[in-house]
């Protein structure tokens, strides 16, 4: 049971209202949730006369409350507000909230639009393309076009959300607006690969054979696409297909042969699961 948590304080009738995100909060655990996947996108204004009164009011944590209200106005009151909920209510590990002050010091110097996009290139690198895209596209928003290095960074990177939402030719529009808002080789490739992914072969050859200064990149794309098509053709998956197909062409029935080799996959993954933790049970 040790990775039961207790609950500090009530429940509220009243939500705390966030204008920004447009996010209720209804407890202080929610709270302490909300700081740590946010506080480098926030100030010290975040900490308020509105808060505190709500922690005391609705939450019917009092010293807690009286504690946050003495931080307002006062310099470097998120960090002192993220210390104060560690120190009283827990949630997180004091590892895990020491990490997020470090980080939250160590983002001082950067922009709200740079630290917006720390927030995007996680849920990117989680695979929640929709949640990347509307921070990329808030970004561009926000920024001047002489933000060349950070617009085409968003740029690129809303290419590669848009591809793993299998939008090919809108991830090769992207991949084309980073490359000339400032140029740079990866995204020429990456434009190249998307538009050989959407694109007929005559059509893509086409294109090449129109825009010549493509050649060299060209070239590393189709590196690219041999080695990804080697890794899948190793795969357990392409193995499995392959031999189900064999199977098949043999006159065996397709269904039942299925079943079969889907019982062997399942057989193996039970065993590479359980091999070496008996020791532990």
């Amino acid at each position: 049971m040790s990775n039961v948590l207790l609950c500090r304080g009530a429940y509220s009738k009243t939500p705390y209202f966030l204008k920004d995100d447009c996010i209720n909060i209804y407890c202080i655990e929610e709270l302490c949730y909300y700081l740590y996947h946010n506080a480098y996108l926030l100030d010290d204004s975040f900490v308020d006369g509105e808060l505190a009164d709500w922690i005391v009011a609705s939450l019917e944590l009092k010293e807690l409350g009286r504690e946050v209200s003495k931080l307002c106005s006062r310099y470097g009151a998120l960090i002192k507000l993220i210390e104060l909920l560690r120190n009283e209510i827990g949630y997180y590990t004091d590892e895990e909230w020491q990490t997020l002050i470090d980080n939250i010091g160590s983002n001082d110097d950067m922009s709200l639009a740079e630290r917006r996009k720390i927030r995007a290139d996680g849920f990117l690198e989680a695979k929640k393309y929709g949640m990347a895209m509307d921070e990329y596209e808030l970004i561009l928003k926000e920024t001047r076009v002489t933000e060349v290095k950070l617009r085409a960074g968003v740029f690129h990177n809303l290419g590669v959300c848009a591809a793993g939402l299998f939008m090919y030719e809108r991830a090769a529009d992207y991949f084309e607006r980073a490359y000339d808002t400032y140029a740079n080789t990866e995204s020429y490739v990456s434009m190249l690969s998307a538009k050989k992914l959407y694109m007929s072969p005559g059509d893509y050859l086409s294109y090449l054979a129109a825009h010549k200064e493509s050649y060299e990149d060209s070239l590393e794309v189709e590196r690219r696409f041999e080695a990804v098509e080697e890794k899948w053709l190793r795969d357990p998956s392409s193995l499995f297909i392959s031999e189900l197909e064999e199977k098949k062409s043999r006159g065996g029935d397709f269904y039942s042969e299925m079943d079969a080799l889907t019982e062997e996959v399942k057989a193996g993954y039970r065993e590479q699961i359980f091999k070496g933790r008996t020791g532990g049970f």
